[in-house]
């Protein structure tokens, strides 16, 4: 049995049910239209656009719009992960999905990215990606992109809520993060700040799938922390890296809470021409989703 096998099994046999949150929206285009309509103009986010260099999102394997061009095999392989994670979204009326690994280096930053951008490209919604790994905040880092207010300045405060969003990419994509870390990550993760944050999303983005991006599982306790506010996880493993005995300890800690899929990086038998290394200084890789 490989690696994502057990994961996956693992996670089968030991998760429990819990009682969906209900989408807004569905997919019902008049109903998206209609939600749109009837959001608090007070409320609605309105992200500021960033510019994305192309050259630092190439070296970064960030798969921007046109991708398909050079490296139509991982956009095809993300395009997979995203609809299969619709499809288990919508059969759970999930909306909140965090992203994590077990250790570090496994590539689950730049999969919750390019998951994110993919998961865009269909326009029908807004996609928010929200940076919670505060003690390594990475997404506007490999992004190259600086926020307008630091996503950890609003669970400090909770001022500047709906000022703190970058659109990416396209006008449906919206990501929140910090580029200084915190050693107090747990603490705000616990405060009641962390619900008026998925509330200010809930209430100013038009139907939206919300990703978050936690720290590994086995590095700290934040991913804990967050775990009973979210509607389940999304786990990155890496073949080559992730020992099996991580995963098996990353399912047990979260064995209490859904598990929408595993996605395995680097994976030896990827599809063909699907060569995707990434460098890892910034704790990062892609791959393969499965």
């Amino acid at each position: 049995m490989s690696i994502v096998e057990s994961a996956l099994a693992k996670s089968r046999a030991g998760q429990k049910a819990r009682q969906p949150m209900q989408r807004r929206g569905g997919d019902d285009p008049a109903a998206r239209v209609r939600q749109a309509a009837a959001i608090d103009p007070a409320a609605r986010i309105r992200p500021q656009r960033a510019t994305l260099d192309p050259n630092i999102c190439r070296q970064r394997r960030l798969l921007l719009p046109g991708a398909e061009e050079t490296d139509g095999a991982a956009v095809a392989a993300y395009r997979m992960l995203r609809t299969r994670l619709l499809h288990r979204l919508r059969a759970n009326q999930w909306t909140t999905i965090a992203v994590t690994s077990a250790d570090q280096n496994d590539g689950k930053t730049l999969t919750a990215l390019n998951l994110a951008m993919s998961l865009a490209r269909e326009k029908s919604r807004e996609i928010v990606l929200l940076d919670l790994d505060m003690r390594n905040p990475s997404v506007c880092r490999t992004l190259g992109v600086t926020p307008p207010f630091e996503l950890r300045r609003f669970l400090e405060t909770g001022e500047h809520g709906q000022e703190m969003f970058l659109s990416v990419c396209s006008e449906n994509l919206l990501v929140a993060g910090s580029t200084s870390p915190t050693e107090q990550a747990s603490e705000l993760l616990a405060s009641a700040r962390l619900e008026d944050l998925l509330g200010l999303v809930m209430r100013g983005a038009v139907d939206p799938v919300v990703l978050i991006d936690l720290p590994p599982v086995l590095l700290t306790d934040d991913a804990l922390v967050v775990a009973p506010k979210v509607d389940a996880f999304l786990i990155v493993a890496s073949e080559g890296t992730t020992e099996r005995a991580d995963i098996v300890k990353t399912m047990d800690l979260l064995k209490e809470f859904p598990i929408v899929g595993v996605t395995l990086n680097r994976a030896v038998d990827g599809m063909p021409g699907y060569n995707y290394g990434y460098e890892t200084d910034d704790n990062d890789a892609a791959g393969k989703g499965t």
